[in-house]
């Protein structure tokens, strides 16, 4: 969506929500912090939703608690609530919405039915492709299916969402760092790649028993899946680097005085 452009309004008995279409949420436009999922909060029919309002606590509810302010709404999908904005979003040309659900535009439908016929996803890695293959929790290379990079080998960020390695292209191996490193290390670079989530969905639903249509409404199917290359200067090589000649520095100077005579000869 057009940042400078307002996101649309959509009005639920007498309270005015914003259109949020990239959390897929209602957001209460008295009150940010209350928001009603699209996902979480209603039921997709594929022509509408299904929401169960109180317009008394003007609030979803999953359950009927009074009669007599519980009412339930037929909520339009996100394609007619913001088209601009979803077309925008997901590429998808508005002339092509008629017949579409919301899942259908979220999600590419083309490389959904590849995935659902057994292809497995690929990620480009220092200009190379490799397969993605979570059952084996494996990267193979997809020219040689050697080498094989397990993405036991890879750390996971601290905010939970993405894995990160030193690599060496030329061997096509993640690698270790020597502590004792004093030197940049020749030829390494680090990678940051996707979690299972962003690698393969499809798979990432499978094995942990989700439902497979929420978890990609949330996180689509991504095509052109690429390792980020962080610089090292960005990780703590400089300082590890840096620590390690002070250390080693003092060491020679300790060494040095300890060999130095405390009487120098006279001639």
């Amino acid at each position: 969506m057009n940042k400078l452009s307002q996101p649309p309004i959509y009005t639920i008995h007498d309270t005015d929500f914003i259109v949020d279409i990239d959390k897929q949420v209602l957001r209460d436009a008295q009150r940010p912090d209350h928001e009603i999922s699209f996902v979480n909060d209603m039921k997709d029919m594929g022509s509408h939703y299904l929401l169960n309002y109180d317009i008394v606590e003007k609030t979803c509810t999953p359950a009927v608690l009074d009669p007599l302010t519980w009412l339930s709404f037929h909520i339009p999908p996100l394609i007619e609530l913001d088209p601009a904005g979803m077309a925008e979003k997901y590429g998808v040309p508005q002339s092509e919405f008629k017949g579409k659900t919301d899942f259908d535009v979220i999600v590419d439908q083309d490389a959904l039915y590849l995935r659902r016929q057994g292809i497995l996803p690929h990620i480009d890695i220092a200009g190379e492709a490799f397969i993605v293959d979570l059952r084996l929790h494996e990267l193979r290379h997809q020219q040689y299916f050697f080498p094989v990079l397990s993405l036991k080998s890879f750390e996971l960020t601290n905010d939970g969402w993405n894995y990160e390695a030193f690599y060496h292209p030329v061997m096509k191996q993640v690698v270790a760092i020597d502590a004792k490193l004093t030197e940049f290390p020749e030829g390494v670079i680090k990678i940051r790649i996707p979690n299972e989530i962003g690698l393969d969905p499809v798979e990432t639903a499978r094995q942990y028993g989700m439902d497979e249509r929420e978890l990609l409404r949330r996180f689509p199917i991504q095509k052109d899946l690429k390792a980020e290359v962080i610089p090292l200067s960005e990780t703590h090589i400089p300082a590890l680097i840096r620590r390690n000649r002070e250390q080693l520095l003092q060491e020679h100077q300790e060494i040095a005085r300890r060999i130095k005579p405390r009487i120098r000869p006279k001639f």
